[in-house]
């Protein structure tokens, strides 16, 4: 174990969990191969504690010692840690961390003419030694030792007078175990062998307080390990009748098992079946009272009997029931079985097991079987009480369950570091793959939106290309042939002898040369990306400049004319009032001269004038064609003033005033001309 955690897991998570699922499976396929372990704590039997002492007080410490009446040959020893019912989530109580294992070694043979055993020599072995060093922790795990098949009177476990707790030194078993070794294979347990082989259990000190730690519990067969079962399982039912109806039951159920031949018993045992559903019910529909009998005429003339009266208060806690025979020689074993329990009025009962056997050997496996005293559709069911199998799991022997239990503690303590690593590693991989998702798509995000933005971009720049050639191409085209008109309507003008046909020709030169300058200026708005006012002063001059024609046009455009930004509406009424100006100047002033004028007046107002020096027209008159209307709803948008002052024979003067902040705002009050 040390060894495997020592060893360096790989860096890549992905690698890291396939390694850690790896060894987790095989964990998983060795323990399946041993023992179930499903540890139940016993409230009372804990076992033996010692006595209190002071540390490092006597040279010996504690003693425990067995007495053996026979010469028994020793195979292995199993400790067994006393849990603390007041810490459940402890792994042991007071197990002892330092100890020497002891057998008094006996060499002879035994006298049937003495009756006894005529020995040559006795001295002592050291088995087990952990003096020097703490022994792990085994929780609630079987320490378990094998010894060399040793001939032996005695065992003695020593254990020093080392601190526990609040510096007194004691140490606690909840089960000591000493196998047999029968032809060189480990066997029975010999700790629940009672009188007729184990003189006596010596402790030099002990606390004593019944029912809970007493010298007896050491070797009682209660462990709180669990049942003795495979934790692999198998399809197998338990042995489980009910009775027909309430009459059913009244005479004793009797079993007769038929091994065969003859063979000597050393134990009968009986599991108790599991309650079905799930049922928290311990004993399920177990007898009360069994009678054995033992014998070699299936007559039973002769027979040794064992009787069991509280089979309840004997098993304690769902273990299983275990009779002692003393290696009586029999063929036949007859069980009697009453005090049935009831269920819903009626008769049940309930067995998992029923096991035969001495040194080992199971003798009852698939022997014959026969009953009385039960339904007959019982009969297809008494097979399962000596098919080897109890709740669906293979029965061990005592000698394979505690040695397996001890060979699955590292198994399930490196079992749990693997599954605390692996599930810290896919955590660990889970987290990075979710933020490396959310990286990954915010990348995508943004690759998408700066695509979608390139993408718009160069549509952007297509579209302004597009928009430059057809602007250029209507100045270039439309431009010219304006231009055309223009020149021929005032050639034809010329030449013209008519009034009325002079004054049509010079409309068309007119508006031919105010669409002109229109398309000039729809050019220029086009090619800009934002609009000056310093560059919409000299556009207005510009069409003074062009539609005048034949006019003198005289020009005073201020140099504190601020360079701010103007809004494409405000942009739209400027030019609009202007242009009507303009258009009734050439139209209706007949004048020589023109002045245009641009100023910025008390700082924060832009005023903007044509004056003519023409025929001029009475203002309170409304003149049709004019245009003023409209003039002045857009000076209304504009937050402005418009001032329009003629008089006959002396010329026209339009004055638009505007606050030079209303130029860069959107206009707030949307008129009809605004589109």
């Amino acid at each position: 174990m040390q060894a495997v955690e020592s060893q360096s897991l790989p860096r890549w998570l992905p690698e890291r969990i396939r390694q850690l699922e790896a060894e987790r499976n095989q964990l998983l396929a060795t323990i399946s191969t041993l023992p179930q372990f499903e540890p139940a704590l016993i409230p009372d039997r804990l076992g033996y504690h010692s006595g209190y002492a002071d540390q490092d007080e006597g040279a010996n410490g504690h003693q425990l010692t067995v007495h053996f009446i026979s010469r028994p040959r020793l195979g292995a020893i199993a400790l067994v840690a006393a849990i603390n019912p007041r810490d459940r989530h402890s792994d042991s109580y007071a197990f002892p961390s330092r100890f020497r294992i002891e057998v008094l070694e006996a060499t002879g043979e035994w006298s049937d003419a003495e009756d006894r055993w005529i020995q040559d020599s006795v001295k002592w072995v050291e088995v087990v030694n952990w003096m020097e060093e703490d022994f792990p922790d085994p929780g609630r795990y079987p320490a378990f030792f094998h010894i060399n098949n040793r001939r032996v009177a005695k065992v003695r476990m020593t254990v020093p007078n080392l601190a526990y707790t609040s510096g007194r030194a004691f140490y606690a078993l909840g089960e000591i175990h000493l196998f047999q070794s029968v032809d060189g294979q480990i066997a029975d347990n010999m700790s629940v062998w009672g009188p007729t082989s184990i003189d006596a259990f010596e402790v030099s000190d002990s606390f004593s307080l019944p029912p809970f730690w007493d010298t007896r519990y050491l070797y009682d067969g209660f462990t709180g390990l669990g049942a003795p079962l495979s934790e692999e399982r198998v399809e197998a039912d338990d042995f489980i009748v009910r009775f027909d109806n309430k009459e059913d039951g009244r005479e004793p159920v009797r079993i007769l098992l038929d091994l065969g031949r003859t063979q000597q018993v050393g134990r009968v045992e009986f599991w108790p079946t599991e309650a079905p559903d799930q049922m928290a019910v311990p004993l399920f529909a177990f007898p009360g009272r069994i009678l054995v009998e033992l014998s070699n005429d299936p007559d039973f003339k002769t027979s040794k009997t064992v009787s069991v009266d509280d089979a309840g208060a004997q098993m304690y806690h769902d273990n299983l029931l275990r009779i002692m025979c003393d290696a009586y020689e029999a063929r036949y074993i007859r069980l009697t079985m009453e005090e049935l329990h009831e269920e819903n009025g009626r008769k049940i009962l309930g067995i998992g097991e029923i096991s035969v056997s001495e040194h080992g050997k199971v003798f009852s496996l698939g022997c014959a079987v026969s009953a009385t005293g039960m339904p007959d559709a019982a009969g297809e069911q008494l097979v399962r009480l000596v098919d080897g199998n109890c709740r669906g799991r293979r029965i061990l022997s005592e000698t394979e369950w505690i040695m397996g239990l001890a060979q699955r503690r590292p198994l399930d303590r490196r079992l749990e570091v693997v599954n605390r690593e692996l599930e810290s590693a896919r955590n660990t991989w889970r987290t990075f793959l979710f933020n490396l998702s959310i990286w990954g798509g915010s990348l995508l995000c943004l690759g998408l939106l700066v695509a979608m933005g390139l993408q718009r971009l160069q549509r952007r720049r297509v579209l302004k290309g597009l928009k430059l050639r057809i602007t250029r191409d209507l100045h270039d085209e439309v431009g010219s042939g304006l231009g055309g008109i223009s020149l021929t309507s005032e050639g034809l003008e010329k030449m013209a002898g008519d009034e009325a046909m002079k004054k049509e020709l010079s409309e068309l030169s007119l508006m031919a040369r105010d669409t002109c300058a229109s398309l000039r200026e729809v050019v220029w708005v086009t090619d800009q990306t934002t609009i000056r006012l310093p560059a919409l002063i000299e556009k207005l001059v510009e069409r003074a400049e062009r539609v005048l024609r034949g006019i003198e046009v005289v020009v005073d455009v201020s140099s504190e004319i601020p360079d701010m930004e103007v809004t494409l509406a405000c942009k739209r009424h400027l030019i609009m009032i202007f242009k009507e100006t303009v258009h009734n100047c050439a139209r209706h002033a007949d004048a020589a001269s023109v002045r245009v004028s641009a100023q910025v007046v008390e700082k924060h107002l832009l005023e903007v004038s044509l004056q003519d020096d023409g025929c001029g027209f009475d203002p309170s008159k409304k003149q049709k064609g004019w245009g003023v209307d409209s003039m002045k709803r857009r000076t209304e948008e504009l937050h402005g003033e418009l001032n329009i002052r003629s008089v006959s024979g002396e010329g026209t003067q339009v004055r638009l005033t505007v606050p030079l902040t209303a130029l860069s705002k959107e206009p707030t009050k949307t008129y009809k001309t605004s589109n």
